[in-house]
Order: structure tokens, then sequence, then C-alpha cells
């Protein structure tokens, strides 16, 4: 049975919607509610920003579209500052041959980008067709990082370091007025780095618990400041949280003097070398000015191009093979990487699984998942995950990289990253 209503939609940021035609199927026990928009039939999962990691059922192509339209609008809502491309981008050569099996995962999956890089050079450079998501989604299109933008900011943290602004990833946070008075007053960065801080009664992913749950995102660090007055830290293993990262970032800010934005963009434009602009976001309902500079307000998410975010990683390599002092830093980050010890019962089974790509690693370090399981334990391979299938995996012994971005994480990870990284090869037909 169907019931027809019409709603105002205003919360996905779509311009052509203005009324949509929402339906409830109640047949088979269940309740499918949907709308119509300019895409077509359209899957409502909900009021979260983010589609489910695992939607049932699963989106057809308005919906994944919708999606998309409201990730890609996101930098116009929550803006911080932009960085402007480099007057001299970095060049990436590229000696590009075809997959078969890649232009199948980006016509049938919500898969928008795909890039190798080995030897040197760029060897598979895929984007999603026009017959798909290309009406969206260019070369220049600034794509969402989510917690991609969490290695991006310890890449930044070592930047810093190497810069004089902060000594070591031992520093102590002390002398920043905005974590006094909380549990995170004496926390060192690598405690943070490592996700280790203690805080797993407090924040837990994306959530602060106290004093009711609430996003990560949607405040400054001065307003956790006052939520989290008078707590203390507990014994301390793997927590994989959104305010540490954020912590890190808006520290950085604080120790240029509230100069981020210069900083972010020296970093971007002269040794990256970017390409086309990138966007960074500021927590919900605030934006950099005078009176909010100073409270913390900056978030690790970013919008960039598909080859800026393969120049950053590009970058990385350069910095560990040269040995220069962000290699280093990357470098030790390494070395004081950790087990992912959460004693949660669930969390273990599934990390014991290696059943989704961020359980495919049993270590982690400065903000990177390590230890990729299956692989040679010699192999020094860093990799960055973010939420619905942003990735960005370095191999720095065999000097390879696979970056994706998508919609949301639908396609065959295992064998187009996980086993890349591990082979180098791209296997045609099935794989289970």
């Amino acid at each position: 049975m169907f019931r027809i209503l019409f709603v105002f939609v205003l919360s996905l940021g779509l311009s052509s919607q203005a009324i949509a035609a929402v339906k409830w199927n109640n047949s088979g026990g269940g309740s499918l509610k949907t709308y119509t928009n300019k895409y077509g039939e359209v899957f409502d999962y909900g009021s979260n920003f983010e589609m489910p990691e695992k939607p049932s059922p699963k989106p057809n192509v308005p919906t994944l579209l919708t999606y998309l339209e409201k990730y890609l609008n996101e930098k116009n809502k929550v803006l911080a500052f932009k960085v402007n491309p480099s007057t001299k981008f970095r060049g990436l050569k590229s000696d590009l041959r075809t997959e078969a099996y890649i232009k199948k995962q980006l016509n049938e999956t919500a898969l928008l980008s795909y890039l190798l890089f080995e030897n040197n050079q760029l060897v598979v450079d895929e984007i999603t067709p026009e017959t798909r998501f290309g009406s969206l989604v260019t070369n220049e299109t600034p794509l969402l990082a989510n917690s991609v933008g969490k290695s991006f900011t310890s890449y930044l943290l070592g930047h810093a370091i190497c810069s004089g602004i902060i000594k070591d990833v031992n520093e102590s946070l002390s002398d920043w007025p905005l974590v006094q008075g909380t549990m995170y007053e004496n926390k060192t960065l690598i405690e943070l780095l490592n996700m280790r801080a203690g805080a797993q009664e407090f924040v837990r992913s994306a959530d602060v618990l106290i004093p009711e749950r609430k996003n990560v995102n949607h405040l400054s660090i001065s307003q956790w400041q006052q939520r989290l007055k008078g707590t203390k830290p507990s014994r301390p293993f793997y927590n994989y949280n959104n305010l540490a990262p954020r912590l890190v970032a808006n520290y950085i800010d604080y120790k240029t003097g509230h100069k981020y934005k210069d900083f972010v963009t020296e970093f971007l434009q002269n040794k990256v070398g970017i390409e086309h602009p990138i966007y960074f976001i500021a927590n919900d309902r605030m934006s950099l000015n005078e009176a909010t500079k100073n409270l913390g307000i900056y978030r690790t998410q970013i919008h960039a191009s598909r080859h800026d975010y393969l120049r950053i990683a590009v970058s990385m390599l350069e910095d560990w093979q040269m040995n220069s002092c962000e290699g280093r830093y990357l470098k030790e980050i390494y070395a004081k990487r950790q087990l992912k010890d959460n004693p949660d019962k669930a969390f273990q089974k599934d990390l014991r699984a290696h059943n989704w790509h961020n359980y495919s690693y049993d270590g982690y370090g400065g903000f990177f998942h390590t230890d990729l399981f299956n692989a040679e334990r010699e192999r020094k391979i860093l990799a960055m995950d973010g939420f619905g299938g942003q990735m960005t995996v370095i191999d720095f012994d065999e000097g390879r990289i696979v970056v994706t971005n998508a919609i949301y994480n639908n396609f065959n990870w295992k064998k187009i990253v996980r086993d890349v990284i591990k082979s180098g090869k791209i296997k045609s037909g099935n794989w289970n």
C-alpha cells in the first residue's frame, strides 16, 4: 500500500526540488520511504547528512546522484577558507594503460575515480563516465575527503614540526587555553595521533557523549571545552574518533598565532603543488572571522580534486624516499604505531575477520591505518581511509599509491585497492 504526501525537502541542498513526492511502502513488513526529485525516485535513509555505510535497500542511481550533489555542496555551507592553486603545480608523469575491470566498476558502482601510481608515474587514471555521474564530476571537481582529512592533518603537523612551530610529537597541549580544565590538558600529540588519549568514556567515533550525544563537527573546540570541563582520562586504548584530529588541526592553528589559513596555503601551494582549489571546512554554523578565529572552528574535512589527492600522497612518498624532515616525521609516526587493541568484542571480531576496508589494517599510528593484513611484515604501508569509499594507500617500499573517490563504498575495494597494493595487479574476471 502506498500513501502520497507532499513535503518540503530543504536539507538536501538541491536547487531544483522545492517540493518532493514522498511514498511509504509498507509491504513485506518493512518501511521504504522515497521521494522524487529531478533525478527520479530517491530512497530516503533518514535525516543524517551521510548515506548509511551499508544502506538497505541498496541505493539506486537517483539516490546516489542526490547524495553526491549534497556532498559537493557541503563546502558552500560550512566553508572556513579556500586555498587557491599553485602558480606552478606538481606535474604527474603518466604511462597509462586501460583496465577493463576498473571501467566496469565505474559503470556499475558508486566509484567516482580511480588512480594508480607506481614507478614514479600515473599508470591508471579513470573517472566516472558522463552516463553515470559525469554530469557532476570532472577532473576539477572538489570531492570530499571525509577521514582522509585526518591523515592530511597529520602530514600538516609534520610540516609544522619541520617549520619549528611545534617541537615534536611528544609535545603536550598544556599551553593551549582551549583544552585547559579538560581531560586533554596534559595529553601529548602522539597520544592523539594514535587515537589513544583515554577518551572513550566521553568521545566515540563521530560523537561527544556528554552531557548528551552530539556530533563532533557541530561545535567549536571552545564549546567542547565547556562540555568536557572536569573530565579525566581513562586507561588508554585504541578509540577511533573525530575529536582527536580536530584538536590537532586547531592546535596547529593556535601555534601559528591563528594564521592557519596562511600556513596551510603555503604548504599546499609551495610544497605539494596543487592544481585546483582546495576547500577547508569549519564546524557547523561558524565561519572564519575575527570573532571566531581563536575558538577552534576548523574541521579536518577538505574538498579537493581527484589528482590533488594524489599529489598530496606523492608528496608524502617523495618525502619518505628523500628522508626529508617531513619524511622522517612519517617514519617516526610509523615506528610509534600500535595495534588496534580496543577491547570491544564486536570490534575485535570484525578486526579478525578483516571484512571491511579499515578492518584490513591491524595497526594504527599518526592518523594512518597500518599493518595491512596478509602483507609482508616489512612492507611500509600507510592507509588513509574515509567514510564512503575515500581511500588513499601508499606503499613506501614499492613506491605504489592507490587513490579512490566514491559516493559510498559498494565497489570491490579488496580487489582494486587492497590486492593492488599487495601485488600491483588488477586481476580480470570475477573475484570473491
